[in-house]
């Protein structure tokens, strides 16, 4: 099967398999196999075609032409390995191998070795490297140095590296910067700049692989004082093609001394020559290059990050929008919620909405399968969905239905909904509860001490989003005075300690019934709610936090109370992951 390399023009290095009978290259993105986009470029410029395990090249009237080792293609024309094909500013390499296209780009040698070595330099310090140069090269030297620690960008850097090269090296006829990468699990040469002093004749430049390996592989910089002299190894064919006088390479090393490029400069005169002085002063430039590929390298990375932290804060202000502000108002009846995200944001999800005028109060609490960023954007889908099938439809259990049509609708792939939805009726005292997929809200009972279910096991439905037209029961109860109901996600229950044990539904109601023992001010969803989250995070306390954690208590106020007298300027509790961490020796987390 054969392949082609792009050799100059968008993604130089990539190579395209031409595995079929016929690839169309041009500008149309629709209708060419081979997309080029360049306005020079004929919508369809070019075939390439396969007869009988043979390759042809044809121009298809294009305006600029199709050139194949820079002769103009006439008619159809055969391809042979290494061939050279140029479209426009476009250069390609075919190649009849696809285990050799990695190094098609490269000069073929034709033995294993280069030619003579006449110097090699083995890792320098930089003090070694200032006592090896003479006065003007030294002022070189600090022209390099200061001149590249100013730049910061990669794409501007590397050009730069090969003009001061050419500007110290005055001999130099090309200048090669390659770097060594890893793809697809094989390691790829990657010319990243390829300067030439003749004019236009970058794209036929080439190198030879063997010397570049050599010098990669051993980390020591090498100097070829006369390459076409032959000597103790045979010459490889590039250096006999482009008539190569002189070579010398510097390997690029980061701070460990991991060799990962070189520099490369050759010359084509005779009478101009490299010496063990250049080869040195190119290693004290190689050295800077380092350095500052390297610093562009982290301030890339810096960037990034800055960026992706900026993102991350803002999805986590956009995610707390959808969160409510405040708690409910409802006479008789006291709120507390706590929602905490395992990332910067997270997927579980409450929410208070009023209901019937205003009536009633409708109390969600969900958790999105998942984590993170796809987790938190099909929260605020929920979210908005959810106020419109509650407008809809009266009875909870046809909205929650309506709901997961809705969820299905929008395409939500593999993804899905847990979901426990609260109907509480303030004038009859009556909570309607329906459960998709959810864990059942646990309903305290102040008059027995006792702990029960809000709905039975074998009354919740699908989660949301995972089958149409999916059907919801519900259960209902009387809320009698000092009764509280909590709502939580599996990131309550789920949560471990540092010997990975969860925290477990028994523990949970363990702690709620120890808290309903205590003074009467914390007998309240505030306070129990407070206790439960201290005895979480204790618990935790040293392990990471593995998933999202929300809770929802409310309930009703005890014979005599009156309701809170600043419940309107209540705030439901949203922490961030560090100061949940932080808050592990008991002390209040409510805002």
């Amino acid at each position: 099967m054969a392949s082609l390399t792009i050799l100059k023009g968008l993604n130089a290095g990539h190579r395209i398999s031409l595995d079929g009978d016929e690839f169309i290259l041009g500008r149309d993105a629709k209708s060419c196999q081979i997309h080029i986009p360049n306005n020079a470029v004929s919508r369809q410029h070019a075939k390439i075609s396969r007869v009988d395990q043979a390759y042809y090249i044809e121009d298809l009237e294009s305006r600029n032409g199709t050139w194949v080792n820079n002769q103009e293609v006439r008619g159809r024309t055969p391809l042979k390995h290494n061939d050279r094909i140029k479209i426009c500013d476009f250069l390609f390499s075919f190649s009849l191998d696809v285990a050799d296209a990695t190094d098609v780009q490269f000069a073929d040698d034709a033995e294993s070795n280069p030619s003579t070595v006449q110097a090699s330099v083995g890792r320098m310090n930089q003090q070694q490297l200032l006592e090896a140069q003479p006065l003007d090269r030294l002022r070189a030297l600090l022209q390099v140095s200061s001149t590249l620690s100013k730049m910061l960008q990669e794409e501007s850097l590397l050009p730069r590296i090969a003009e001061i090269l050419f500007n110290v090296f005055k001999q130099a006829d090309r200048c090669f910067v390659i770097i060594r990468e890893e793809r697809d699990g094989q390691e790829v040469l990657i010319p990243k700049v390829i300067k030439t002093r003749r004019a236009n004749t970058e794209t036929t430049a080439r190198f030879s692989k063997t010397i570049v390996r050599r010098v990669l592989d051993s980390g020591q910089s090498l100097l070829f004082e006369d390459a076409q002299s032959g000597g103790q190894m045979s010459l490889s064919a590039s250096i006999a093609e482009f008539r190569i006088r002189s070579v010398m390479c510097a390997p690029l090393m980061n701070q460990e001394g991991t060799t990962y490029g070189l520099i490369q400069l050759d010359s084509q005169d005779r009478q101009k020559t490299f010496t063990q002085d250049d080869l040195s002063l190119l290693v004290a430039v190689a050295n800077q290059a380092a350095i500052a590929l390297e610093n562009a390298r982290l301030h890339k990375v810096a960037v990034e990050m800055a960026v992706r932290q900026k993102d991350e804060q803002l999805a986590k202000e956009v995610q707390r929008s959808f969160l409510p502000a405040a708690l409910p108002t409802v006479p008789n009846y006291s709120f507390y919620a706590f929602y905490q995200a395992a990332k910067s944001v997270g997927g579980d999800y409450y929410d208070f909405i009023a209901h019937d005028n205003g009536r009633q109060q409708v109390i969600l609490l969900g958790d999105v399968a998942g984590k993170g960023m796809p987790a938190a954007l099909l929260m605020a889908k929920l979210s908005a969905e959810a106020r419109y099938c509650l407008l809809m439809h009266p009875e909870l259990h046809r909205a929650i239905g309506r709901l997961n049509d809705q969820l299905l609708n929008a395409g939500m792939m593999d993804r899905f909904v847990t979901l426990s939805a609260c109907l509480l009726d303030p004038q009859a005292n009556m909570v309607t509860v329906v459960s998709a997929g959810h864990e059942s809200p646990l309903v305290y009972r102040a008059a027995t001490n006792t702990i029960e279910f809000g709905i039975d096991r074998d009354q919740s439905g699908f989660p949301l989003g995972m089958l149409e037209g999916a059907e919801y029961q519900w259960n209902r109860f009387v809320m009698q005075p000092g009764d509280c109901v909590f709502v939580f996600t599996d990131g309550v229950t789920d949560a471990l300690d540092v010997q990975n044990n969860p925290f477990g539904l028994d523990r949970v109601k363990h702690v709620i019934l120890a808290a309903a023992k205590g003074p009467t001010a914390e007998r309240t969803p505030q306070g129990m709610g407070r206790t439960l989250i201290t005895e979480l995070q204790r618990y935790t306390s040293g392990q990471f936090q593995n998933d999202d954690i929300a809770l929802v208590c409310f309930g009703r106020m005890a014979n005599g109370d009156s309701g809170s007298p600043h419940q309107a300027a209540a705030v439901p509790t949203i922490i961030s992951t560090q100061a949940f961490r932080t808050q592990t020796n008991g002390s209040d987390c409510t805002n």
